[in-house]
C-alpha cells in the first residue's frame, strides 16, 4: 500500500504513535453502527438507571474491553460552574447512573474529568455542577485537567492533552446536547475537546479564526481523543444561543452509541438539522473518524418517534456560516456582528477578560467592553460568562431571523 492509500485515520494513528485499539479504528464502509435513542422524561435516579441500561443494550452493549479491572474515564460536559438546572453542563444524576451501571460490570476504577471555559477554581466547578457530590457518594475520583503531554495533530502542531489520558483503558463520553454559537451544535464530538488543558483551548481560536476553520481543527483533535462509548444527556438539552447563554429545552431523550459522529448526526435532528449542515460532523466523517450516513446507522429505541415533532430553537450561528471564508472577519466587522456586554447584568468577575486570547475584552471606566477590531468571534467570552451578561448581536439579526423562519416553513 502506498502512502497515498493510507486512510486518514491511520495517518493520525501513525503520526501520534498510538496503539491500535477500537478507540482509533476507522469506521468500515460496510459496517453498520448502532445508535439508541431512549425516551427519558426526568433525572429521577431509578428511572435514569433503567434508561441508561436500556440505552447501552440497544446501542450494542459496552465495549468488549470494559472488563473488571479496567481503568475508566468518564468525561461529562463541565463547561462552567453552573448548577444543573441551567442545562449548561451534563446532569450529575446521569453521571451517577452511568457509574452504577459500570459497578454492575465489576468496574471499580472510575475517574471523572473535564476542563471548563473560563477561570474557575476546580472546587467551585465541581461543587456547582454537582460532580463533587456524585464523586463523594459513589466513591469515584475527580481530577483536574492540569497536567498535560503534547500530542501531534497533523496540520496543527502539538496540543496539550490531559496527561493521565493514556492511562485509561476505556473512555466514556457523557456530553450534554446543546446549541453552539460557533459549531451550531455541540455534543459528543466536541465534548472530547474538554480534555485539552484549560487556556490552550481559547488560544487555538486565534489560529482558527472562523467557524469553518475551527470545525476543521476540532475534527482533527477529535481524531486523537476518540471515546469508546457515548451516553448523551438530552433529557433536557439547551436551545437558543448555547452552549452557555441559551435556555433549557425538554427533549426527553438519552442517546447512546460507540460512534460519536453517528450519535451527533442523529441528535442534531432535535434542532431540525441534517448532519450535512454541521461542518464539524462533515469534517470528522471526511477524516474517517465516524459516519453520518443514514444507511450505515442502525437506529434502536423508542426516542426516534418522539423526535419527529421536535424543532428546538437554534442559535444564530447559522448566519455566521453563510459568510464567505476569506472575508469572514471583515464582513462580520462591517455588519457589527460582535459580542455585546450587557452592563446591567455584568458582575465584573473578569472571566471574559481572562479567557480572551486576542485581548479583545478591555476594562476601563469601571466596566468591560469588546474591542471589535481585535475580536475574532471565537465566542469564548460568551461561554465563560457565568451570568449570561454577554450575547451576540448585530443590526441585521432581526431581518435574518425572519428570513430563516420562512425558509424553514417551506421545507
Amino acid at each position: 500500500m502506498s502512502s497515498t492509500d493510507v486512510p486518514v485515520c491511520d495517518v493520525f494513528r501513525i503520526t501520534n504513535k498510538r496503539k491500535i485499539t477500537d478507540r482509533n479504528v476507522c469506521v468500515s464502509k460496510n459496517m453498520k453502527t448502532k445508535v439508541s435513542a431512549i425516551v427519558c422524561e426526568s433525572y429521577d435516579p431509578p428511572l435514569l438507571e433503567e434508561k441508561v441500561k436500556l440505552a447501552v443494550e440497544l446501542a450494542g452493549g459496552w465495549p468488549e474491553k470494559l472488563k473488571p479491572g479496567a481503568n475508566v474515564l468518564l468525561k461529562p460536559n463541565l463547561l462552567s460552574a453552573r448548577t444543573p438546572e441551567h442545562c449548561v453542563t451534563t446532569h450529575p444524576e446521569l453521571v451517577r447512573a452511568v457509574i452504577r451501571e459500570l459497578r454492575k460490570k465489576g468496574i471499580e476504577k472510575i475517574t471523572i474529568a473535564d476542563s471548563p471555559a473560563g477561570n474557575y477554581s476546580w472546587q467551585e466547578l465541581w461543587e456547582k455542577t454537582g460532580m463533587r457530590k456524585i464523586a463523594d457518594e459513589e466513591k469515584v475520583q475527580l481530577i483536574p485537567v492540569e497536567d498535560f503531554v503534547r500530542q501531534e495533530v497533523p496540520g496543527y502542531g502539538s496540543v496539550p492533552i490531559l496527561k493521565e489520558f493514556s492511562s485509561f483503558d476505556v473512555f466514556i463520553s457523557i456530553p450534554k446536547l446543546k446549541t453552539h454559537l460557533l459549531t451550531k451544535v455541540t455534543g459528543a464530538v466536541k465534548n472530547s475537546y474538554g480534555l485539552m488543558v484549560g487556556e490552550a483551548k481559547s488560544g487555538f481560536h486565534g489560529k482558527c479564526p472562523s467557524p469553518r476553520k475551527m470545525a476543521d481543527f476540532l475534527a482533527a483533535v477529535y481524531g486523537i481523543i476518540k471515546p469508546d462509548f457515548v451516553i448523551m444527556d438530552a433529557v433536557e438539552s439547551m436551545a437558543g444561543d448555547g452552549p452557555a447563554a441559551g435556555f433549557p429545552f425538554k427533549s426527553g431523550i438519552l442517546f447512546a452509541g460507540t460512534d460519536a459522529v453517528a450519535v451527533d448526526s442523529c441528535a442534531c435532528a432535535v434542532y431540525g438539522y441534517a448532519a450535512r449542515e454541521i461542518p464539524l460532523l462533515v469534517k470528522t466523517e471526511t477524516l474517517g473518524f465516524g459516519t453520518t450516513a443514514p444507511e450505515l446507522i442502525e437506529k434502536n429505541g423508542d426516542g426516534w418517534e418522539k423526535m419527529k415533532n421536535m424543532n428546538a430553537k437554534r442559535s444564530i450561528s447559522d448566519v455566521l456560516h453563510r459568510f464567505p471564508e476569506p472575508m469572514f472577519h471583515i464582513l462580520t466587522l462591517l455588519l457589527k456582528c460582535r459580542p455585546r456586554i450587557k452592563q446591567d447584568k455584568c458582575v465584573k468577575c473578569g472571566k471574559c477578560f481572562k479567557v480572551c486570547s486576542q485581548k479583545a475584552i478591555e476594562f476601563s471606566s469601571d466596566k468591560y467592553s469588546v474591542n471589535s477590531g481585535r475580536c475574532i468571534l471565537c465566542m469564548c467570552c460568551i461561554e465563560a460568562c457565568p451570568v449570561k451578561a454577554i450575547d451576540l448581536r448585530y443590526p441585521a439579526q432581526r431581518m435574518m431571523s425572519v428570513i430563516d423562519f420562512f425558509r424553514r416553513k417551506k421545507k
